[in-house]
């Protein structure tokens, strides 16, 4: 068990015996990505609190009121189709290699049924990332490959479980999402306290969740949105645990996965099959040898700059920023900053555009290097 991975910039020879590339873990417009973490970085960040309480005044406010945050949102720029699009190119083009593409948004499967709908795409799994909270923190599952019959049902009482249900729940739906051979339950960047629970009450949660349901977790993720020693350390775990490894994008922006999953499977509940005997190999594509703090500065201009073919209209970033009024009618960010906003903010979206650009990039990257770890 742990990771068979290759490293395409080294040896591609060792990719070739592989007929098929499987890209995991995609997010699209249909993700929301809650901003309750923002509350927690403003007592170290002065410039963000000044920036918050600001804004606040040019709305009547003296305080930005408890909870707005965590009834706000943003969401990826790419549709469906052109998340589905981009992961396939890559692996037809660059991989010259069969595609599956497996798009897991937080908590619904919307994506996959609109691909599902189109012949071109009607094989795509039925998928999503499951947010569980568990004692204290909360753990993501890329639960793959779903039955398309009964799977909004099921999705419904997995998202109930979200909502504040009993562990008893939990255990249910973990057996039922996990019995079937075709489907594929992965833990995804599960050293990652993305709640900001605490380490030790995370880990002490994740020790847990490995020890009581071990057998419904066919996988630990390497993920490549996580920094290098984090993913070694996760690949200890899977052997410690008896799981092999698997990799996930968790692409947000719009470059495909660097970590794409290689098999000869012809299908998706071939490829299920093959992981949960214990066999996984991964292919480390050359993007990911970037620092991973450039990589996130790339994919947090892709999400502020504009989209002018976004699917919905959304074409500025604020178009994609939403929040729930107190009356529970949803308004956009685009809605609050009708003329202009605020020239703090326009200031930062154009200093990310400027650290992307070509001339930048030697010396961000040089910036951004970090001594990170190695395979």
């Amino acid at each position: 068990m742990g990771a068979d991975i290759r490293l395409w910039w080294e040896d591609r020879s060792g990719c070739r015996p592989f007929r098929t590339g499987v890209s995991l873990h995609s997010h699209t417009l249909h993700s929301r990505e809650y901003l309750s973490f923002i509350p927690r970085h403003l007592t170290g960040n002065p410039f963000l609190a000044w920036l918050v309480r600001r804004e606040a005044r040019r709305h009547g406010l003296n305080d930005v009121p408890p909870g707005t945050f965590a009834r706000a949102w943003w969401t990826p720029p790419l549709s469906a189709r052109a998340a589905w699009t981009l992961e396939k190119s890559q692996i037809e083009d660059s991989l010259q290699k069969r595609a599956l593409v497996s798009i897991t948004d937080h908590d619904n499967i919307e994506a996959a049924v609109e691909l599902r709908a189109a012949a071109e795409s009607r094989t795509t799994p039925v998928s999503l990332e499951w947010t569980a909270p568990y004692y204290g923190s909360f753990l993501h599952f890329g639960v793959h490959n779903l039955a398309p019959q009964g799977a909004r049902s099921l999705v419904d009482a997995m998202n109930r479980y979200t909502e504040g249900g009993p562990e008893e729940a939990l255990s249910d739906l973990l057996h039922a999402v996990s019995e079937a051979p075709e489907t594929l339950v992965v833990l995804n960047h599960p050293l990652w306290d993305c709640e900001s629970a605490g380490e030790a009450v995370h880990r002490r949660a994740l020790g847990r969740l490995l020890g009581r349901y071990r057998d419904c977790i066919h996988a630990l993720e390497f993920n490549a949105d996580r920094p290098w020693r984090e993913n070694l350390e996760t690949i200890e775990l899977a052997r410690a645990s008896g799981v092999p490894v698997v990799g996930g994008g968790d692409r947000h922006g719009c470059h495909a996965s660097p970590v794409v999953n290689l098999t000869g499977a012809a299908g998706f509940p071939e490829f299920a099959q093959e992981v949960r005997a214990g066999r996984s190999t991964i292919a480390l594509l050359p993007r990911l040898r970037e620092p991973h703090k450039l990589r996130l500065v790339e994919t947090a201009f892709d999400l502020l700059r504009d989209h002018p073919d976004h699917s919905l209209g959304w074409v500025r970033w604020t178009d994609r920023v939403f929040y729930t009024r107190r009356n529970g009618a949803v308004g956009r960010l685009s809605d609050l900053w009708r003329v202009r906003q605020p020239r703090a903010v326009s200031s930062l979206v154009n200093l990310a555009g400027l650290l992307r650009t070509q001339p930048m990039r030697p010396a961000l990257r040089w910036a951004l290097a970090e001594k990170e770890g190695s395979l």
